[in-house]
């Protein structure tokens, strides 16, 4: 998982800590863009949770991004209970062309290998999501299975087409 590219950081990519443990996080504020954006792209448009008045219900704003309030749902930072950090690489070949020099992408051109920061795969996370208000029994089953979808299929984070920041459920 990589979470916080963009960042600042003493490394080239980013990464999100805790400020106060200094454990990788996923911020709740990150969670609930990504879980929203999910719902608007992801789901088909009768589903129960792309309604105006519940989503605006859940989120505090309208399903297109217009009216915000407040939402009774409440989304915490996400935090390790087991966690492994490593370093991955990744190899810019064409460097010059990608600088806009001017230049042909060509393999005669050295890589230039940049590292990063990533939270391992086995790593398990805690997620909570919080209501101030009751939620009818269907509809808190809904946004958990779809909750559970989101983090499985289409993942949190950077580079996820490649398999980095997806989740499975565990007990």
């Amino acid at each position: 998982m990589l979470v916080g590219s963009g960042n600042p950081s003493i490394l080239e990519v980013g990464f999100t800590f805790s400020r106060n443990y200094g454990i990788p996080i996923i911020p709740g504020t990150a969670i609930k863009g990504a879980f929203t954006h999910y719902i608007r792209e992801e789901l088909p448009k009768e589903h129960i949770l792309r309604k105006k008045e519940i989503f605006r219900k859940l989120f505090g704003t309208d399903i297109d991004g217009i009216d915000h309030v407040k939402g009774i749902l409440t989304f915490l930072d996400a935090i390790p209970e087991r966690y492994r950090i490593s370093i991955d690489i990744v190899n810019n070949h064409f460097q010059p062309y990608y600088m806009k020099d001017n230049k042909p992408p060509n393999d005669w051109y050295n890589p230039n290998p940049v590292t990063y920061l990533v939270v391992e795969e086995g790593s398990r996370f805690r997620f909570t999501i919080l209501s101030t208000n009751e939620i009818e029994d269907d509809l808190k089953s809904e946004v958990k299975k779809e909750f559970l979808n989101f983090l499985r299929d289409y993942g949190i984070g950077a580079k996820t087409s490649y398999g980095y920041g997806l989740f499975n459920k565990t007990d």
